[in-house]
């Protein structure tokens, strides 16, 4: 019998290995065909190459939707492929939230992001579409989440970043809860004058006269694990960016401004 268990674990981790190793090639397979289209140049009046990336970007949100909610394993999977072709994947800190982000490749200077929330509440692992959700002035890619606990329960402080043009864009911090089997997104935990908030966001243009011919000052969202802090940048009402940081920190019960 000692023989037996460590076989049969064995067996089993190599058969989900290549398992997901098969599905994530599949995916790739497709998702590739999204930037193939989308850049297609050759003129061919019978031939519609943003079509073709609308099609293909459709097939793949509907095949990694299925695919994340059939195989619940797949949340702490490294898409290593996906990721390596444009696919964005942020994680939680404790495993339970995941968010997959990518550029639908048929936007101009204004990108079109598609997002898809992959959660864990107890043992079940659910998921849930956002195909180009509008987050504050445009659909967004995410690029962290950490977790923060307030009043015995997990909150998902997350960053995305909206490319609106080439000069544009609208960063955005905002606040999820997973909550009796369902991803919260409406969650709040940002304190401001204008009452407890569940997002916080900024536009930086940098085509306005005031951030022309000068170096601006880095404009990402930092946070602060340690002493728990947000930090954003103090953008003046002509625009221009400073290097100056506005600091929300965790507080016990809420981020507060400092």
């Amino acid at each position: 019998m000692k023989l037996i268990i460590p076989l049969f674990l064995l067996l089993t981790t190599s058969a989900f290995g290549q398992k997901t190793r098969s599905g994530e090639k599949k995916l790739n397979d497709t998702f590739a065909k999204i930037n193939y289209w989308a850049s297609y140049q050759n003129s061919d009046d019978k031939i519609s190459p943003m079509d073709s990336a609308w099609k293909y970007d459709s097939i793949f949100s509907k095949m990694l939707l299925k695919y994340t909610a059939t195989n619940p394993e797949t949340i702490h999977y490294n898409f290593d492929a996906l990721e390596k072709n444009g696919m964005r994947i942020v994680t939680s800190e404790d495993g339970n939230f995941r968010i997959y982000s990518w550029d639908d490749e048929t936007g101009g200077t204004m990108r079109r992001f598609n997002q898809i929330y992959q959660f864990r509440d107890g043992k079940k692992v659910m998921v849930k579409s956002n195909e180009n959700n509008q987050e504050g002035a445009g659909s967004a890619f995410y690029t962290q989440i950490n977790d923060v606990i307030s009043g015995n329960k997990t909150f998902y402080v997350t960053q995305s970043v909206s490319i609106l043009s080439s000069a544009l864009s609208y960063h955005n911090i905002k606040i999820f809860s997973i909550e009796h089997g369902q991803l919260n997104d409406k969650a709040v935990l940002i304190k401001t004058k204008t009452g407890i908030r569940n997002q916080l966001g900024y536009e930086v243009d940098l085509s306005s006269k005031a951030n022309r011919d000068q170096d601006t000052p880095d404009y990402s969202i930092v946070y602060d694990k340690k002493a728990k802090i947000l930090a954003i940048p103090l953008i003046k009402s002509d625009g221009e960016v400073t290097a100056q940081k506005i600091r929300y920190q965790f507080k016990g019960k809420f981020f507060e401004k400092l």
